[in-house]
């Protein structure tokens, strides 16, 4: 009906049916396509709808505060910059579109997009200098695309999937540079390593399921199970289930907090101001939190493991010789054995035959 519901859910989640909204808000015209909540300004969010239209609302206001009607076609998703200065568009007339919504309704920058009509996600990774997008081709196969938000002028990188009519839905774990992708009606999640070196996208293992996902929903970073080396954690929609769905990677040292693999985490589940902030220009960061628990030490001040001892192999610290021990042996051998080959071989030492003893 083209309206935006906002409902609140209490403290502590529901405990009954709601049945009436805070309130609605109304000035699309068409069916609404997507609601995204700004990532650090609390009560900001980014709506469109089939009347092309991207507009930005302030829910403590319940009003509409900014507007974006350059698109001339259906606008398949945005994306906020994980400062929140910048939102990225995907529109189905092929471009993608970076805006400064604060500062001019138009586009700071532009380039070509997926050509696929079918639809199309996009996330900022590596602190916001570079997109990631996922979309069609004109044979409507499954799309991924790298570009650098300096130069939307070509991608950096893309990468053909499969074909498939479900849109791949990112989703980007910055800790790990990790884009997890997964479409209504897929039996499994692919993945990628984002990096900023060449060819930018690297395929992961692809994560298989014994039915059908309908969606995925990331946990914030701090419910992980670090002890277990558990990078990330959602929960997993089926058409009659909802299950956890926990990735992992596999280590020795178990004793030991990963630090490698977990650095300080920004804090993306709090909000860092008010709407009132965010309208008048501020830009206020997260803070971020360690997630190295009390009883553990971290990997990278653990000491160094000493040399197992081979299976049935005796050990005695007296005669024990190190790798680099046994190759200064190795070469010292080797030198006096080419040495021993420096003397006169016998048939060098053996008289010769006079000319005038030759028969002609």
């Amino acid at each position: 009906d083209a309206k935006i519901w906002v409902w609140d859910i209490p403290e502590g989640g529901l405990t009954e049916t709601l049945t009436e909204p805070r309130g609605t808000l109304r000035g699309h015209m068409e069916k609404i396509y997507f609601v995204i909540f700004h990532p650090l300004a609390r009560d900001i969010i980014v709506t469109s709808a089939y009347d092309f239209t991207v507009r930005i609302w302030d829910l403590s206001e319940m009003k509409e505060v900014l507007q974006l009607f350059v698109h001339p076609d259906q606008v398949f998703c945005a994306a906020w910059s994980p400062d929140g200065k910048y939102l990225c568009t995907v529109c189905k007339d092929g471009k993608v579109r970076i805006f400064n919504p604060r500062k001019s309704p138009n586009p700071v920058m532009e380039g070509p997009g997926p050509e696929g009509s079918r639809g199309a996600r996009a996330v900022f990774v590596l602190e916001g200098n570079y997109l990631f997008i996922s979309g069609f081709d004109k044979q409507s196969k499954r799309m991924v695309f790298m570009y650098d938000t300096g130069d939307l002028s070509k991608p950096l990188y893309e990468d053909s999937i499969d074909e498939c009519p479900a849109i791949l839905v990112p989703y980007y774990d910055e800790d790990s540079n990790t884009v997890f992708l997964s479409g209504r009606g897929d039996g499994q999640m692919y993945a990628y390593e984002v990096a900023t070196e060449e060819p930018y996208l690297f395929p992961l293992a692809t994560t298989k399921f014994p039915t059908a996902s309908q969606a995925f929903s990331f946990l914030p970073k701090y419910l992980c199970n670090v002890k277990e080396v558990e990078f990330a954690k959602a929960y997993r929609l089926t058409q009659t289930s909802v299950e956890p769905v926990s990735f992992t990677v596999p280590r020795v040292r178990l004793e030991y907090f990963q630090d490698d693999l977990f650095p300080e985490t920004r804090v993306t589940w709090e909000p860092t101001m008010t709407s009132k902030d965010w309208l008048a220009g501020s830009n206020r960061q997260p803070r971020t939190l360690s997630l190295q628990p009390k009883d553990m030490t971290l990997l990278s001040q653990a000491p160094k493991e000493t040399p197992k001892v081979r299976k049935f192999e005796s050990y005695n610290a007296d005669t024990y010789k190190t790798d680099e021990q046994k190759k200064e042996e190795l070469m010292s051998a080797m030198t006096n054995k080419l040495s021993k080959q420096e003397a006169p071989l016998p048939q060098d030492l053996a008289e010769g035959v006079d000319e005038d003893e030759w028969d002609d």
